[in-house]
């Protein structure tokens, strides 16, 4: 098994879902958190300036979430077992990147902020999970591809866990999808994982 450490803001943000797999699979990582006050000085080293970054062994450096995570879920069977599989996995990734991207979490203007996540809510977050819900509640699996816990669910379950910040009761308008968190935070490695990872809002 490689070396894996995996860099990244303190935070959950881009990384966690990568953590997930790791916790999920028993696979040792060093988790580094850089703190805001030490990343002016970290930028210039990383690879497109950006985070999060995973190094493997002696490897080039690894930027980009995206890429890591579907690297990560291919070596550690997250992947659904087909290349089938891991399309449509890929396609519940892309929609949550979509939709996630709508959130302006980051405008400092209150007023502009609010009528964004408004926005982003109704337009976009809940129309794209009531789709979700609906398809995964026609199917009647436990997962929601290849009968198996994938890249996808762990994906769902990290936005659910982040939507929370705008929206308390998101997960809960969703009751299949709200099952299907709760039995992904309930998987015993997982569950390790969630009661010792440091606190953070989002």
């Amino acid at each position: 098994m490689p070396n894996y450490k995996l860099v990244y803001f303190n935070s959950k943000g881009r990384a966690e879902v990568v953590r997930l797999m790791f916790a999920e699979a028993g696979v040792e990582f060093e988790d580094k958190r850089v703190q805001e006050e030490d990343w002016p000085q970290l930028k210039p080293t990383m690879p497109f300036g950006q985070l999060p970054v995973l190094y493997i062994d002696d490897k080039p450096p690894l930027p980009q979430s995206g890429a890591i995570e579907r690297y990560v879920a291919r070596e550690l069977n997250f992947d659904g077992g087909s290349s089938l599989a891991f399309a449509y996995i890929d396609m519940v990734c892309n929609l949550l990147e979509d939709v996630g991207s709508k959130v302006p979490f980051m405008e400092k203007d209150e007023a502009k902020k609010a009528a964004g996540t408004k926005d982003a809510l109704e337009n976009h977050i809940y129309p794209a999970f009531d789709k979700i819900e609906k398809k995964f509640k026609e199917g009647g699996e436990e997962f929601l591809i290849a009968k198996r816990l994938t890249l996808a669910d762990l994906a769902i379950f990290h936005f659910s866990d982040v939507a929370r910040v705008i929206d308390a009761n998101f997960i809960t308008k969703y009751p299949t999808l709200d099952a299907l968190c709760k039995r992904v935070a309930a998987r015993p490695s997982i569950k390790k994982y969630l009661e010792n990872r440091p606190k953070t809002p989002l």
